[in-house]
């Protein structure tokens, strides 16, 4: 008889025990609104939940300069209308607000029931990045010409991390519409920018001679479409870079033992690589983003060969790794020409990787699909030990 009363209060502890089990809430599908996420800015921590749930939990895990690992881990009860329901989404907001951290914090999120059940925890990693100061300057320039030594001012914008540390420097070269009304109306690069801001550069976009409100005349064209003198267009674009770079050197808050970042899309990423060729010593890599010069109308190019020759030529002193980032939709540096001008680089003795993507946006990829190219950049710096 005892032996049967034990097998029975031991059957209804199993069936107890795995109803228990069945009935511990589960979390699923953890996303973030924001990431990278400002600092001191509110972004929304969301999360799907099924069973019964009471509270759920974050932890903020993050590490100091120092290497320290510091935790914080938050209580909240969840809506009476929430708790309901057996499953549902449950979604709140969240900011970060200690600065003196690396960028990098692991999010954990898990829920437990009335009588204190855990679910499982889901984790995530979210980059936080500094709010940005926005500056416009006038950049002095003086170079030499038929009429003697001329001075004017290229306009600029500097971004650059909300914060008196001094960051490695990054210019960002524009691009090249054809019309002289298009390069007068030229708008800022603004959300490409803070891009690398995030990263931990300061970043100066300055608008080259003739573009935006520089003073002075265009000086990039390269004459008759059927000799096309790219040389000469490489050394008027890096003169208005050189000035840029001497300019932001004196900013209090460049970090000058660091060399410099070159971005640039279309004659911007042409120019970049011109200007790590005739400046190798002071660059760390260029990214070139659908670089090129000289298309007369869509898939033409004015003399193309000799546009392959001055790219390749490059190579010869810009010893730095670079990236090239071209799509199969561009009309204007399309997927053959882009492919020869790498290949012809790295024959001369350039170091690059080429990446050839898809976009419906073809030769404004660089503008239009930031969450597309971002990753790929992060990782990029990262390779080569570049990021902040």
């Amino acid at each position: 008889m005892k032996k049967l009363f034990f097998q029975t209060i031991l059957m209804v502890l199993i069936l107890v025990g795995g109803n228990a089990r069945a009935d511990i809430p589960k979390v699923s599908n953890l996303e973030f609104s924001n990431n990278p996420a400002t600092l001191g800015e509110w972004f929304t921590v969301s999360f799907e939940f099924e069973g019964s749930v009471d509270k759920f939990y974050l932890e903020n895990t993050w590490e100091t300069p120092a290497g320290v690992t510091r935790k914080e881990v938050k209580e909240f009860v969840i809506k009476p209308e929430i708790k309901k329901k057996p499953n549902g989404l449950i979604r709140f907001r969240w900011k970060f607000e200690t600065p003196n951290t690396k960028p990098n914090r692991t999010i954990k999120v898990w829920v437990k029931d009335a009588v204190g059940n855990q679910s499982n925890v889901l984790s995530g990693e979210v980059k936080v990045s500094r709010p940005w100061v926005e500056e416009e300057v006038k950049i002095p320039m003086a170079f030499k010409s038929v009429l003697g030594t001329r001075s004017l001012n290229l306009s600029g914008t500097i971004y650059r991390p909300d914060s008196d540390a001094k960051f490695p420097l990054l210019v960002l070269s524009h691009g090249s519409p054809k019309s002289e009304r298009e390069r007068r109306n030229m708008g800022k690069v603004e959300d490409q920018s803070k891009v690398f801001v995030r990263q931990g550069f300061v970043v100066t976009v300055p608008m080259r001679r003739g573009y935006g409100a520089s003073e002075g005349e265009y000086a990039e064209d390269g004459g008759k479409c059927d000799r096309y003198d790219y040389d000469n267009v490489a050394k008027e674009a890096v003169k208005d870079i050189k000035a840029t770079v001497e300019f932001m050197k004196k900013r209090p808050y460049v970090d000058t033992d660091k060399k410099i970042v070159m971005v640039g899309q279309s004659s911007g990423g042409f120019s970049s690589l011109a200007y790590a060729s005739t400046y190798a010593d002071e660059v760390a890599t260029v990214i070139n983003f659908a670089g090129g010069k000289g298309p007369s109308e869509p898939y033409k190019v004015c003399s193309e060969e000799r546009l392959v020759d001055t790219m390749g030529n490059f190579g010869k002193t810009a010893k730095m790794p670079t990236l090239w980032i071209y799509t199969e939709e561009d009309i204007h540096i399309p997927p053959k020409l882009s492919k020869k001008m790498f290949e012809t680089y790295k024959n001369k003795g350039g170091q690059g990787k080429f990446i050839l993507l898809s976009s419906e946006f073809g030769h404004s990829f660089f503008y239009r699909e930031i969450r597309k190219w971002e990753p790929i950049v992060d990782e990029f710096l990262k390779e080569i030990n570049v990021m902040r």
